[in-house]
């Protein structure tokens, strides 16, 4: 205290740093036990020999000050990490095509790799990036790699990266207007943005960005089951889904507590698209039992063919009995941003809800999902919620916690709108162009082998196909093969009861001799038994998906 009894408070003197900085001085090695160290508790931060002031002060005093404590290292240590994170990141991106897409799962190497004892004292930043970028990172399974063709990829990019950094770093709060108004505006932004690129009428922006098309589609449908409660129809709900959407929509169904008995499977056609007739049938059974409310699912693209079932019709049979439409587009939708595309454009405005994931189609990177709906107030409806605590709210602006059931939301627009405002949506539609025509590229040049039958043709960018010779245990070892080569990763799945490969191509990165170097790893984790030829002649000179010939053994086909 001074002369005059008042506390003199001691100046700032910058961050303390714990843990943090370039310092490798007797770092432990992994598995190596820390040695003890004291805590860190009111003795460090108030002095030493000090009690706490709530045993050593009196009620009348004036509290002492507290040191201040941060978890961040000096601003020249942030600006030098950032630097080396940066460099280690595009390093990473520049280098990909020398790295195994997959390494095989291995819970006996991975569990040991990554078993530490809880870090008391941290290890410092150079020291964990080092762990990630050299010993975790080249056992992961690279999604964006450009010869990752399984499931439907996420290849990311690096605008959206820039602003996936942004958004962590600034650590914006999008839940309510009045935590997070900025954001917020920026999220209604770039709904609208997607509405427009979509061509979707106005009004149809209406919604909220997700973690994918997961919880998209579990937003839609409580959408609708909101509305039919509303109109007291809720016991006799109904949810029409083909035998080929995808399974989140079912998942979504038993968490919104609709019972099985509610779900009503609908047969595909011969092209893996919901069959219409049999919706009319199934459609007009269900009104017969009382049941005159409900949601039809469609699809614009399966996750195994890229089937887009026929929407016009479907949205004929919703209108006709006052079904909620929902199209979950989250892998085909975004196809709409191509202007030829006008069908598929006026197909989707006609829908009461569309998932759609912007970290496939879009370049994204995770986590982006989306859900777009002309129906704000059944969003609200479903998922408005209050508290006290919540009063000091604005009601009548954007609150992404009524439009979604989490109330913590980050800055999930901000990497979209990094990437839509730096790239482009008519370079994102040439991405998108380049991507189905490689897919087919890669579809024709196998379907020249003779020991290869295609099942299905190119729809969208995926295509799949099989051993000609209907082996499906040869096809299933065919695919391990692959794996462990870990060059190229494909997947599997069932075209009715036919065991498929799945080659499908979303990456703005690929490149035709990432196609080309796809197929020699695919050709040559095929089963080598020779097929037999219908004029009994061996095979002669075989031609490589890059153009090389390759002289093979006559009696045992092309060499693998």
């Amino acid at each position: 205290m001074d002369r005059s009894g008042s506390r003199v408070f001691r100046p700032y003197e910058g961050p303390r740093r714990i843990g943090l900085g370039p310092r490798r001085v007797n770092r432990p090695r992994v598995g190596e036990k820390l040695a003890a160290q004291p805590p860190v508790g009111f003795d460090r931060l108030l002095g030493a020999g000090r009690e706490p002031a709530s045993l050593s002060q009196s009620r009348s005093e004036p509290p002492r000050p507290i040191l201040p404590v941060t978890l961040d290292p000096h601003p020249d240590e942030m600006r030098r990490l950032a630097h080396r994170a940066a460099d280690l990141v595009v390093d990473h991106i520049l280098g990909i095509r020398d790295r195994r897409v997959v390494t095989p799962p291995d819970a006996a190497v991975l569990g040991p790799l990554l078993a530490e004892e809880l870090p008391r004292r941290g290890r410092g930043l150079d020291a964990t990036l080092e762990r990630f970028f050299d010993e975790v990172l080249p056992l992961a399974t690279l999604v964006n790699h450009p010869r990752f063709f399984a499931f439907v990829p996420g290849p990311g990019s690096f605008a959206g990266a820039i602003g996936a950094f942004a958004s962590a770093a600034t650590n914006l709060f999008v839940g309510t207007w009045l935590g997070g108004a900025s954001a917020a505006q920026m999220e209604v932004q770039v709904l609208d943005w997607l509405r427009e690129a979509l061509g979707l009428p106005e009004g149809f922006g209406v919604g909220i960005l997700t973690s994918g098309g997961s919880m998209a589609n579990l937003g839609a449908l409580a959408a609708a089951k909101a509305r039919a409660e509303v109109e007291g129809a809720g016991a006799g709900f109904r949810i029409f889904v083909g035998d080929e959407a995808h399974y989140s929509l079912r998942k979504a169904a038993r968490v919104l507590g609709i019972p099985d008995a509610a779900i009503v499977r609908v047969p595909s056609d011969g092209e893996q698209r919901i069959d219409a007739a049999a919706l009319e049938r199934l459609v007009g059974d269900a009104a017969a039992a009382g049941h005159q409310r409900g949601v039809v699912c469609a699809t614009a693209g399966t996750t195994t063919t890229g089937a887009v079932d026929p929407l016009e019709h479907i949205a004929d049979l919703c209108t006709a009995h006052g079904l909620w439409l929902h199209v979950d587009g989250a892998y085909g939708a975004a196809t709409a941003l191509l202007p030829e595309r006008a069908a598929l454009r006026a197909a989707l405005a006609r829908a009461d809800s569309l998932t759609l994931d912007p970290h496939k189609w879009l370049y994204a990177p995770f986590e982006a999902g989306c859900l777009l709906t002309p129906h704000e107030h059944w969003l609200r409806q479903a998922f408005t919620g209050d508290g006290s605590y919540m009063q000091d709210i604005p009601r009548d602006a954007v609150n992404f916690f009524e439009r979604g059931p989490e109330l913590t939301r980050g800055g999930r627009a901000v990497p979209l709108w990094f990437l839509l405002r730096a790239v482009g949506v008519d370079a994102i539609a040439d991405a998108i162009r380049a991507d189905e025509a490689r897919a087919r590229r890669a579809e024709q040049l196998l379907a020249a082998d003779p020991r290869i039958r295609i099942v299905t043709p190119t729809r969208l960018s995926v295509f799949t196909f099989t051993r000609a010779d209907g082996d499906e245990a040869a096809t299933k070892a065919w695919l391990d093969r692959l794996l462990a080569q870990g060059s190229t990763m494909l997947s599997s799945s069932r075209v009715g009861a036919t065991y498929v490969l799945r080659f499908c191509v979303v990456n703005h990165a690929t490149t035709d001799a990432d196609i080309d170097r796809a197929l020699e790893d695919v050709l040559a984790a095929c089963d080598p038994r020779p097929l037999a030829r219908p004029d009994g002649a061996g095979y002669g000179p075989w031609l490589n998906p890059s153009g090389t010939e390759v002289r093979c053994n006559s009696s045992t086909g092309p060499p693998l």
